[in-house]
């Protein structure tokens, strides 16, 4: 007989493990908050998802704000933040302010920092350094938060279950206000700091989760290779951002 084990992930996000493959009660996995950056990578979401049941609108609210009322026992509130830390992190924390949210999930594309990282490569990320946040004229490397024990910022707690990071290779991303262009700055990168992958927003929403109490998880893709720069990220971020979407379907259908 197979084993059957719930566990509580965070306040309503219950999940049941059954033979080792996690599925969700049928009570539902409660409010979930989605950023992403860009309307590039929002479209691959609205394609899947279908039209959201409604909109706040960005005049009356601040931000637009979309969402679907039942997606499978789920409510979704998908937000797009803006290129950025500080976009990010305003729009992390609306969403937890004004919609009761349980888990946040990030996703969206991000520029790979060695070869083997490939054209719509999926990962999870669980290590983020903020390299824009800077205190070397002291006796703190780049990237240290006071409070921090190293450069690394992952997050308190997981929106998504074990069961469904295990299925995806581990990202550490350096996250900060700059794209990042091909070769040497990529490679530099990957040398000072051990990163993956680079991108402009997680950093942001990390920090603001953790400080509010709110699990949080990101799930990225790759959408121009460490020696590929803009022409590439161009090409390439509908595709890398359908990537994300299919995974995050794996976590919510």
């Amino acid at each position: 007989m197979l084993e059957y084990q719930c566990v509580v992930l965070a306040r309503t996000l219950n999940f049941c493990y059954w033979g080792g493959i996690a599925v969700k009660e049928k009570i539902g996995i409660g409010t979930i908050g989605v950023i992403v950056a860009t309307e590039a990578e929002k479209l691959p979401f609205i394609e899947v998802f279908d039209e959201p049941d409604y909109i706040y609108d960005k005049e009356d609210f601040g931000y637009e704000v979309s969402t679907w009322s039942d997606y499978n026992n789920c409510k979704i509130h998908l937000m797009l933040s803006g290129y950025g830390e500080i976009a990010a992190a305003s729009a992390t924390q609306y969403l937890i302010d004004n919609f009761d949210i349980d888990g946040i999930i990030n996703y969206g594309v991000v520029g790979g920092l060695h070869d083997d990282h490939f054209i719509q490569k999926v990962g999870i990320v669980k290590k983020i350094v903020h390299y824009g946040f800077d205190l070397s004229a002291g006796e703190y490397p780049v990237g240290r938060y006071l409070n921090q024990n190293d450069l690394f910022i992952s997050p308190a707690e997981d929106v998504l279950p074990l069961a469904f990071l295990d299925k995806y290779p581990e990202f550490i991303c350096a996250s900060a206000d700059k794209f990042v262009d091909a070769g040497e700055p990529k490679r530099k990168l990957r040398t000072e700091f051990g990163a993956d992958i680079c991108e402009m927003e997680a950093a942001a929403i990390v920090i603001t989760c953790n400080r509010n109490g709110i699990p949080c998880s990101f799930i990225k893709a790759v959408s121009d290779g460490v020696d590929e720069g803009s022409e590439a990220f161009d090409l390439n971020v509908t595709s890398a951002a359908k990537a994300c979407v299919e995974a995050l379907v794996q976590f919510l259908a």
